[in-house]
């Protein structure tokens, strides 16, 4: 039997279903993909505190999102939103020579605007 994993969700304001599977893209451009956690604890790392989850195997997840045509589930995301620019290896920083670096508020990942029923 397959273990449950921590799925990502949103409460449906229409008042039907009591939960929305949140889904999302590889890239800008790119196919969705079906989001999955092995510990509430790594969900609210990628996603923040007030994230909702439910509690789903693989086989129950790929079952809802396959009419979709979603057939891919990623697991354990470090990172879920939009994909981040890259510097050209040219472009090399060096942190040290401008002074110290303030570390904010932790940041939590940001959503593409791709959430299915």
């Amino acid at each position: 039997m397959d273990a449950l994993l921590f799925v990502p969700v949103r409460a449906d304001d229409s008042g039907g279903a009591p939960a929305v599977v949140r889904t999302a893209r590889t890239g800008a451009g790119q196919e969705r993909v079906g989001l999955a956690f092995t510990g509430e604890e790594r969900l609210h790392a990628a996603l923040g505190p007030t994230q909702r989850w439910i509690r789903l195997s693989r086989p129950a997840l790929l079952a809802l999102l396959r009419p979709l045509g979603i057939e891919d589930v990623r697991t354990d995301p470090l990172y879920v939103g939009p994909q981040m620019p890259e510097l050209p290896e040219s472009t090399a920083l060096d942190l040290r020579a401008a002074g110290p670096v303030l570390a904010g508020a932790r940041r939590h990942a940001q959503w593409l605007p791709d959430e299915v029923w």
